[in-house]
C-alpha cells in the first residue's frame, strides 16, 4: 500500500474533535506501515483489512478485539536449606548454575583470618563461635630436654644458641627470656619455627601464664592436646586439652550464609532467611531454565528439602511485546516491557463490577 505524503499527513493531522487534535494523518500512516509489514490492521476475527486497526505504539484501537488469554509472569526456581543444629568450621554450601561460568562454594570460616579452601568464598562465623583455650604456666626456667606438646607438635627445649629447627625452643639466660622464646616459637616469629597450625597464643606471659587459644572457633578445639614433660613441677598446662570451645548456632549460621551469598553471588541465585532456621535460595530470573541450577551441601546439621540436588519450581512466562494487551474474565493484562520466558513484566488490572 502506498504511503501518505508528508503534505497529506499534515492536512489530516489538523482535524480536530472538541478542540483536540486527532492526529489522523499520523495514525493512518501507522496503519499503512503496519499493513505493509504484514502486522495489521487485524479485525475482530483475525481477518486482515477488517475493523480493528492497531493504534499507535501497538495499543488496540477502539474497534480492536482484545485477545482472550491469561498471560503469566515467569516463576523463579527455589530450594530451602534447613540448618537444624550447630555449624562447624569448614562445612560448605555449593551453587552451580550451568548457564554461567564457575561455581560458588561457600565455606563456613571460624578463624580471624577466615581461612578457607582455594577458590572458596568465606562465610564469616568467626564472631559467632568460642575458641577453645588453655593456659601454660612457666615459673621456673626449663632445662635442656624438657618438652611440651600442643596438638601433635612437640617443642623441645635446647641450650641457648643451638635452636635452629622447627620445634626447638632456646633456653634463655633467665626465665623471662625463655618465656619470650616460647611465645615466638608458637607464633612462628623466631625465624626457625613454623607457626602452629592449630593454635596461637597471647602477646606475652602474664604472671608467668601464657594463654593458648585455638585458631578456629568451635568445639573441635576442645580436642587439641596440651601435655608436657617439664622437670620443674611448677611448669605445667592447666589441662591436658584445650577447653570451652563452642560452635556457631543455626540462627547465626543462617544470617552469615545469607550475607555471604548476597555479597558474593556469581551464579544468579539470591538468598533470604526463612522461618525456623532456613535459607531460601531463589534464582534471580524466572523460567524452567532455572530448574537446572545445581546445589549441594557438606554439613553435619544442614540439608536441602528431600535431599534436593537442583533448584525447582521454575515456570516459563508468557512472551509479549511492550504494551501487548490480553484479557480474561477477571483481569486486563498489559506487558510493561518486552517479555521473554524468563521475564516478569506482565501487570494486571481487575475488571471489577459493572457500573
Amino acid at each position: 500500500m502506498e504511503s501518505l505524503t508528508a503534505h497529506e499527513v499534515n492536512l489530516l493531522n489538523k482535524v480536530y474533535c472538541d478542540s483536540r487534535p486527532m492526529n489522523f494523518g499520523t495514525k493512518i500512516q501507522e496503519i499503512i506501515t503496519a499493513i505493509n509489514l504484514g502486522t495489521g490492521p487485524v479485525g475482530p476475527q483475525g481477518a486482515a483489512g477488517e475493523q480493528g486497526a492497531v493504534g499507535p505504539q501497538g495499543i488496540p484501537g477502539p474497534c480492536t478485539e482484545i485477545p482472550s488469554d491469561t498471560p503469566v509472569n515467569a516463576i523463579s526456581a527455589q530450594e530451602i536449606l534447613t540448618i537444624s543444629g550447630v555449624v562447624i568450621n569448614g562445612e560448605t554450601v555449593t551453587i552451580n548454575n550451568p548457564e554461567v561460568a564457575g561455581i560458588d562454594v561457600y565455606e563456613f570460616a571460624s578463624s580471624v583470618a577466615l581461612i578457607v579452601g582455594e577458590g572458596n568464598i568465606p562465610v564469616n562465623i568467626n564472631e559467632h563461635t568460642v575458641k577453645a583455650s588453655d593456659g601454660l604456666t612457666v615459673n621456673i626456667n626449663p632445662i635442656a630436654g624438657d618438652t611440651m606438646t600442643i596438638g601433635t607438635k612437640i617443642f623441645t627445649f635446647v641450650p641457648a644458641g643451638t635452636a635452629n629447627g622447627d620445634g626447638e625452643i632456646a633456653i634463655g639466660a633467665v626465665r623471662t627470656d625463655t618465656q619470650v622464646n616460647i611465645r615466638d616459637a608458637i607464633k612462628g616469629d623466631d625465624l626457625h619455627n613454623d607457626p602452629h597450625p592449630l593454635v596461637t597464643c597471647g602477646a606475652a606471659f602474664e604472671n608467668d601464664v601464657l594463654a593458648i587459644t585455638a585458631l578456629f572457633g568451635g568445639a573441635a578445639g576442645n580436642n587439641i592436646a596440651t601435655t608436657e614433660t617439664f622437670t620443674a613441677e611448677g611448669n605445667v598446662f592447666s589441662a591436658v586439652k584445650l577447653a570451652n570451645g563452642e560452635d556457631c548456632s543455626a540462627a547465626n549460621a543462617v544470617t552469615a550464609l545469607v550475607a555471604a551469598i548476597t555479597a558474593s553471588d556469581t551464579q544468579g541465585v539470591g538468598a533470604a532467611a526463612g522461618a525456623n532456621n532456613t535459607v531460601v535460595l531463589t534464582a534471580d530470573i524466572g523460567g524452567v531454565i532455572t530448574n537446572t541450577i545445581a546445589i549441594a551441601e557438606d554439613m553435619a546439621n544442614g540439608a536441602f528439602t528431600e535431599g534436593a540436588l537442583l533448584l525447582s519450581g521454575g515456570v516459563d512466562g508468557t512472551p509479549g511485546d511492550e504494551r501487548t494487551i490480553f484479557m480474561d474474565s477477571s483481569y486486563l493484562y498489559i506487558c510493561i516491557a518486552a517479555n521473554d520466558v524468563t521475564g516478569k513484566n506482565w501487570r494486571r488490572i481487575s475488571l471489577g463490577a459493572a457500573y
